[in-house]
């Protein structure tokens, strides 16, 4: 059957050509997507800035706990991000432990907007070595990297931008480690620039020689809490998490664009293959006339297609690998990739796009097959004349339920926001794909009626003999149909997608935005910086910080963008929408006793109150969203809409 199959496709080059063509593009694009989702699968941060230490607590993600439908527990973790603190207080319970020789806590200050202020201590954590001078022993004194230094030499003076001011220090000595710029003041200095009080970033621990490590975490763990104890192996979650961020954006791109790739390869080799056989029914009947089984005939069509799919692999696979890599360039090139993320070479990705390029090619090949192979060798010579007609009451009883399963999915996308919506609209992409693609043969029937004047007016003869075509041979071009809106329908959200979301997200901000100008600053402003153009003359000035925070969704946790606003002058800069209530009163609650609810004004909305805003109940603002002010005396919530 390989020979004949041979052969076949020899005397077909047109097919042969079409169904090439469309393997070896999905085998490139699926090598390369392949590459970005392995690279992401296979990340493990190793640990630079911890490398010394034995063991991390620190709390790099959050972990929500929910119910399935059947009971079952799910758990989810999201990566916070800018980073979690653990209380400082635990240091010294941690250091007062047996077996701990020395503890250290790693405070992350911005510096210069690009470098790292830390604790002399800390230091030790890395490690870094001075490589000229001392550490530092006053408050204005510090010890630069080499990255940082930029030449600079113990003695000299240097500004830094630290929380929006430039303070001046002097140089105490230059340190070699990492490689990345880092600047080492006193731990008394780095505890009050630090930007959590009370809290730190990381407690780096040191174990003392001989100490078992595995017990000496145990004992850390149950004073941590809801802090992570990392191994030294593990002490990279603990980092920046711009590693983190980039692998999972290497599986999401990778995984969204391969899945449109598989889907695209099923359909469009299907049509190919489909279509060719269709041609080809002569020749099928042919052999069936001539005592050849409806196996023989299968494994026949599917050999052309398995022929047809490892020429394809053969080329596409290399120029996958070659895509990827240029890819990774522009990935890094625009920002979305550190420069020094490790990108897999796939050893896996290459292979399993080989291997789902071959199962599609043969699964499409099988699929057209089905027919051809299930005619009689008497029936076999008069079937090649009559076209089959009607795609069957399972198909068109299947297409209807998919229909109303997408209607009904694209109804529930526009009640939703967020991720929920977009994850609601891609369904409704796949299911509406679906639905065409099982009523494919109504749809073409429908179209000739309703093109049929319109062709005929536009072409006469030629219209007309293209309609009765496509009337007659409905249900042969389904896959092309199904093809054409799946390339279209994937393509289109692809690339068109995000673009709507930035220019809807530009529009609502521009809508809202009140002031004229905006004063901003890579490090930070200081928080005089108000007060100061306050004092100018007409002019109104509101502090914005730019945050996010992580909330609950459907179990799952998200990440979304938040702003920390002073109520008393928002409405000067800001138009949020407010439906109820008034933003100006939102930050002043009453006093309540402690467990009473307090009494709320029109349109407010007030939540059980509780001494200390960190215990205080979310606000009950049912499906609005809230801006919350908690105080010691309780929270007030206004309605706001979205």
């Amino acid at each position: 059957m390989m020979t004949l199959a041979a052969r076949m496709l020899r005397h077909r080059p047109g097919s042969f050509a079409a169904t090439l063509l469309a393997l070896t593009m999905g085998a490139l694009i699926l090598t390369a997507m392949g590459v970005l989702v392995e690279s992401g699968l296979r990340h493990h941060p190793q640990p630079v800035r911890y490398a010394a230490a034995d063991l991390v607590v620190a709390r790099p993600d959050t972990t929500f706990t929910s119910r399935e439908f059947d009971g079952s527990r799910h758990e989810s973790t999201v990566a916070l991000p800018e980073g979690g603190t653990v209380p400082a207080a635990l240091a010294g319970q941690i250091r007062d432990l047996p077996g701990v020789a020395s503890v250290a806590v790693d405070e992350n200050i911005p510096v210069n907007g690009s470098a790292s202020g830390r604790g002399w201590s800390s230091a030790a954590l890395t490690p870094y070595r001075l490589v000229a001078g001392r550490g530092p022993d006053a408050a204005d004194e510090v010890v630069l990297d080499v990255a940082a230094a930029g030449g600079a030499q113990p003695g000299a003076r240097v500004q830094l931008l630290i929380g929006g001011r430039l303070r001046p220090y002097t140089v105490a000595g230059v340190a070699n480690g990492s490689g990345t710029a880092a600047a080492f003041f006193t731990d008394a200095h780095a505890a009050a620039l630090a930007p959590h009080r009370g809290a730190v970033t990381a407690i780096g621990v040191r174990a003392a020689p001989g100490t078992d490590l595995g017990d000496l975490r145990a004992r850390i763990e149950r004073l941590a809490g809801d802090a992570k104890v990392l191994t030294r192996a593990d002490s990279g979650l603990a980092e920046s998490s711009a590693d983190r961020a980039a692998a999972s954006l290497l599986i999401q791109i990778g995984g969204s664009f391969g899945g449109y790739v598989v889907l695209l390869i099923v359909f469009v080799v299907a049509a190919t293959v489909g279509l060719s056989v269709r041609h080809r029914r002569r020749d099928l009947a042919l052999v069936r006339a001539v005592a050849a089984t409806p196996g023989q005939v299968r494994r026949m069509i599917m050999a052309e297609a398995a022929l047809v799919s490892v020429g394809a692999g053969v080329i596409g696979v290399p120029a996958g690998l070659a895509a990827a890599r240029r890819l990774t360039g522009e990935l890094t090139g625009r920002g979305f990739l550190p420069e020094s993320f490790p990108m897999a070479p796939g050893l896996l990705a290459a292979p399993a796009a080989f291997v789902v390029v071959l199962v599609s090619a043969v699964l499409a090949g099988l699929l057209a097959a089905r027919r051809v192979a299930r005619i009689r060798p008497a029936e076999a010579l008069g079937e090649v004349a009559v076209e089959p007609t009607g795609g069957g009451r399972v198909r068109l009883v299947g297409g209807l339920v998919t229909l109303a399963a997408a209607v009904s999915s694209a109804v529930a996308s526009v009640g939703m926001s967020g991720q929920a919506a977009m994850g609601a609209a891609l369904g409704m992409l796949y299911l509406f794909v679906l639905a065409v693609a099982m009523l494919a043969p109504w749809v073409n029937r429908a179209a000739t009626r309703l093109l049929d004047p319109v062709l005929r007016a536009v072409f006469g003869t030629s219209g007309y003999l293209a309609t009765a075509n496509l009337r007659a041979n409905a249900r042969g071009t389904a896959t092309v149909l199904t093809s054409l809106v799946l390339a279209v329908g994937f393509g289109g959200s692809v690339w068109f997608l995000q673009n709507n979301l930035e220019r809807r997200a530009v529009a609502e901000s521009r809508s809202g935005l009140l002031a004229t100008r905006a004063l901003v600053a890579p490090a930070g402003l200081p928080g005089s910086a108000v007060a100061e153009l306050r004092e100018i003359p007409g002019v109104r000035a509101t502090p914005v910080r730019h945050t996010s925070v992580v909330v609950t969704l459907m179990g799952d946790g998200e990440t979304v963008a938040a702003r920390a606003v002073d109520p008393g002058s928002l409405t000067s800069a800001l138009d949020l929408g407010v439906v109820e209530g008034d933003l100006a009163i939102c930050g002043r609650a009453p006093s309540p006793r402690p467990g009473r609810r307090p009494r709320c004004s029109a349109g407010i909305s007030a939540t059980t109150w509780r001494c200390g805003s960190a215990t205080a109940p979310p606000c009950g603002c049912g499906s609005w969203r809230s801006i919350s002010a908690g105080s010691a005396s309780g929270t007030w919530c206004c309605r706001v809409r979205r």
